[in-house]
């Protein structure tokens, strides 16, 4: 009963608000406007954010929908691709991300060093912007022990710039890989920082172009940069075990991103699923038991824009400093310049 009194004031108010969100966009479509349930859903929860906090009652519903729903649906959408899709995918961007990564911390200890950022800040900046926005920036600050206002300081840069490309990318990506979806999914997927952030793009893009192919392609790829975190936590653990005393395996297995997990699961799911349904009397059903789960992860993954919306404070930007958001708006540009260089060379 307690559960229920902690979050169905949560659960009936964005429940609402995503049912009006639905009615605009059902409205928008009727007049030709190209702007989908996501980014409604995301600007709505924005412009929502001071009556949010003056209501603590919604808190609950909402960090349970950003840190649980929004990650089982993400894991869900694991039924849209075959593994041979994923591998596909996770090669036409491996490479990609290997050279953001080393391009995002090259030119964070340039800057840092100019605008004379604490090595703790670069840290948590370079983590945040390279591999999946506020998990990796969690996991870098159990390592480095950095102060609380460097945590902000970096989170605020992720969900700031993060937002940013969330409202634009998706239009960008059109208007230079139009010709190819897939191509258009893998520049969301390796140029925008929090997976929160590819999902909602991705659906932007999905829902206002109709291309399941680039939501495949951006998660797939996004879920990839996810999975250096593995890499990168042993690596940064290792450099401050002695300073920090921490225990090495409990760091990596608290930060290791089971979305991802499941997302593969799914995917290998979906894999078997087809090999043995497809072409016979259960094809039709097995069909619609994905249009389902993919029905069930689009809107968990609603909720989780709603709520990130809801959590969104513009005024933080006012409040960091120029410096910070120097260093991160040079690192998201620099990101997806590289991306597009690379997407418009290579394929």
């Amino acid at each position: 009963m307690q559960i229920i009194k902690d979050y169905s004031p949560g659960l009936v108010f964005c429940t609402f608000i995503l049912f009006i969100c639905y009615l605009i966009d059902i409205y928008l479509k009727s007049q030709n406007i190209l702007l989908s349930l996501a980014f409604i859903s995301l600007i709505f929860g924005i412009t929502l954010n001071k009556f949010y906090l003056r209501h603590a009652t919604l808190k609950k519903f909402t960090e349970f929908s950003l840190k649980k729903l929004l990650r089982l649906g993400i894991a869900l959408l694991g039924i849209s691709l075959s593994l041979n899709q994923l591998m596909m995918f996770g090669y036409m961007s491996f490479f990609l991300i290997i050279l953001n990564i080393i391009l995002i911390f090259l030119i964070i200890y340039i800057f840092a060093k100019y605008f004379n950022l604490s090595k703790n800040l670069s840290y948590l900046i370079g983590m945040g912007t390279a591999i999946c926005g506020v998990t990796a920036i969690i996991a870098t600050s159990s390592i480095i022990n950095p102060k609380k206002n460097e945590i902000s300081y970096a989170v605020s840069i992720v969900t700031i710039f993060g937002l940013i490309t969330v409202l634009t990318y998706p239009y960008i990506s059109e208007f230079l890989f139009k010709n190819d979806d897939i191509l258009a999914g893998i520049f969301l997927g390796a140029s925008i920082h929090d997976t929160a952030q590819v999902s909602a793009a991705g659906m932007i893009y999905d829902e206002t172009f109709v291309s399941e192919n680039a939501l495949n392609s951006a998660m797939a790829t996004k879920l990839l940069r996810n999975s250096f975190l593995i890499l990168l936590i042993p690596l940064l653990t290792l450099k401050f075990v002695k300073e920090t005393k921490i225990d090495f395996k409990t760091n990596l297995i608290k930060f290791l991103p089971m979305f991802v997990v499941g997302f593969i699961m799914f995917s290998i799911f979906r894999t078997l699923g087809d090999l043995n349904f497809l072409n016979t009397q259960y094809e039709i059903m097995w069909i619609e038991s994905i249009s389902i789960i993919k029905y069930i992860a689009k809107i968990l993954i609603l909720y989780g824009m709603l709520s990130l919306g809801l959590q969104t404070n513009l005024n933080q930007i006012f409040t960091l400093g120029y410096k910070p958001l120097i260093v991160g708006f040079i690192a998201c540009i620099s990101v997806g310049l590289l991306t597009i260089f690379y997407l418009k060379i290579l394929f």
